[in-house]
């Protein structure tokens, strides 16, 4: 059965999470298009300084927490022929090492794919934080 390029978009996306959650920056620029765009932690232009950003981020944002997973929800694809448009709402959870209190995330992905001798890759990536619904005024 052929995959439905909605399909591999979707899978795509799912793709990233797994690869962030398992602290592989190769793994995480791969699915990046080489003169892909990323803003995220400021701009990075360049799968390798997409590699950079993310690895960078594993080793300092990453590191303390264990047991990282992203929750993506069925995200807005709107495909024009070889390129596509995708915004996708994401949650994501973990634990600190050190005093195993629970983090909370949330963030919007706003996407731009482009195929490419049949394969979808990120040509530009935003990733937009929210607040998230637990964060009190007083800040505890």
């Amino acid at each position: 059965m052929s995959q439905s390029d909605r399909d591999l978009i979707q899978n795509h996306l799912a793709r990233y999470c797994f690869a962030v959650d398992r602290e592989s920056a190769d793994a995480i620029a791969a699915l990046f298009w080489e003169d892909a765009r990323l803003e995220f932690n400021g701009t990075h232009v360049g799968r390798a300084a997409i590699r950079a950003c993310y690895e960078d981020w594993i080793n300092t944002k990453r590191a303390p927490v264990e047991g990282l997973r992203h929750m993506i929800y069925m995200p807005l694809i709107d495909l024009d022929g070889d390129h596509a448009r995708t915004e996708t709402y994401v949650d994501a959870d973990a634990h600190t090492r050190r005093s195993g209190r629970t983090v909370l995330l949330r963030s919007l992905y706003r996407d731009r794919f482009a195929k490419r001798n049949g394969e979808w890759r990120f040509l530009e990536r935003e990733i937009v934080p929210m607040r998230s619904l637990y964060d009190r005024e007083d800040g505890n």
